[in-house]
């Protein structure tokens, strides 16, 4: 499959559409990123447990989202908008690659007496939660589904979805399973000065076809998250609890979706915390960080007590409007299935951007990392520490 044609055929679309009251323009968004760099022990710099240690210097792919939107009917109370995205991944050379339908939705606003009430359907990214510093969605159930949110709901607003989750395996009839995410959740709730509180649960439910037993156990996932704002910055505190095929999530970087149903699992539970924010410590500082606990038992059937903890810090020195110093350090310690690991990185980098801010893009950096994994010595090329050097590009539109 190639890119521009894809992209060319959903643009052609969406401009062709037949409306009978006045609309907008299409609308092109979309990230990249990409660059080169070379390692001391792999050849091309690594990309090394991304999650824990953060991903400034430790990213070796060229990835791209180009989004194209447009409002096809809107009658001053009515509005529908259709919603694609193509997604792109390649190695770092850009050989080869693949394309993927991200998203193509309709999503219809002013239907009800509610005008903030969305009703939607199709594949979509759906109200995605992540840790930016480490790369990682804590919480995203994107798929293809349908759902009605925004629902004015005393002091905060009401969500519903209902995605179609991936096919998984049943270990007793070897048997696909269909499966479906229920996520239902509700944000805003206010707090103390400036606070806000969303909570959330996501049901993950194997639906048995004609014949069919699923021995898996169903799972859950519960959410609450508290954003602290700041004068300048903010701060998110998110406490997870999961059962079942979920409860390997947690230590593993799971987001919700596509689980391992497995009746091993049938008895396991897990948690996890993380606390993670930006802050402007004065003109010229700024300051990012990630902090995750999480814990996990009877995985896989067995009577292991999983644990993995991580820390990422990420000042920011601005010595113009257009250039800067960025430091990442990050480190993380676990044991999985009694199987323990460690790791660090640090690295430095020099960038350019077009004025100030810890999300200032686009982004063009030079960079110097240094890993190091403390428990396996043959991690990078048969060495356990690893120097790596490069240049790249980040950016969103």
């Amino acid at each position: 499959m190639k890119l521009l044609p894809l992209a060319g055929a959903i643009s052609a679309a969406l401009l062709s559409a037949n409306v009978t009251a006045e609309t907008s323009p299409l609308e092109f968004n979309g990230y990249m990123r990409g660059g080169v760099g070379l390692g001391s022990e792999s050849g091309s710099n690594p990309k090394w447990e991304v999650n824990k240690v953060g991903r400034l210097g430790n990213e070796n792919d060229l990835y791209g989202e180009f989004g194209f939107k447009k409002e096809v009917f809107n009658d001053g109370e009515t509005s529908y908008v259709v919603d694609s995205m193509l997604k792109y991944w390649a190695g770092q050379d850009g050989a080869g690659g693949d394309v993927e339908v991200a998203q193509f939705n309709v999503q219809a606003q002013g239907l009800f007496e509610d005008k903030d009430i969305v009703l939607w359907g199709g594949k979509r990214y759906y109200q995605r939660h992540d840790v930016h510093i480490l790369d990682s969605y804590y919480w995203d159930i994107s798929g293809t589904g349908a759902g009605i949110e925004h629902i004015n709901m005393g002091p905060g607003k009401l969500s519903m979805a209902l995605i179609q989750d991936d096919v998984a395996g049943d270990l007793d009839d070897g048997q696909e399973i269909t499966a479906v995410i229920a996520d239902i959740r509700y944000a805003g709730i206010p707090l103390w000065n400036r606070a806000d509180l969303e909570v959330g649960v996501d049901y993950n439910y194997g639906h048995e076809r004609n014949g069919q037993k699923i021995d898996a156990d169903d799972s859950i996932l519960l959410t609450a998250s508290i954003t602290q704002n700041l004068d300048a910055g903010f701060n998110k505190t998110i406490l997870q609890a999961a059962t079942a095929g979920y409860a390997e999530q947690m230590t593993g970087y799971g987001s919700g979706n596509g689980i391992k149903r497995d009746v091993n699992d049938n008895d396991a539970s897990g948690y996890r915390i993380i606390n993670w924010g930006v802050v402007s410590l004065s003109d010229d500082i700024e300051f990012g960080h990630s902090v995750l606990f999480a814990a996990a038992g009877d995985v896989d059937g067995t009577d292991t007590d999983d644990t993995l903890f991580s820390v990422v810090a990420r000042p920011m020195y601005k010595w113009t409007e257009k250039m800067r110093t960025i430091v990442e350090v990050g480190g993380f310690t676990q044991t999985i299935n009694d199987v323990d690991g460690a790791g660090s990185k640090v690295t430095v980098a020099q960038a350019w951007v077009p004025q100030v801010g810890f999300w200032s893009r686009p982004e063009i950096r030079v960079f110097a990392s240094y890993m190091n994994d403390y428990e396996n010595e043959t991690a990078f090329n048969g060495a356990d520490s690893e120097v790596s050097v490069g240049m790249q590009a980040e950016a969103w539109w």
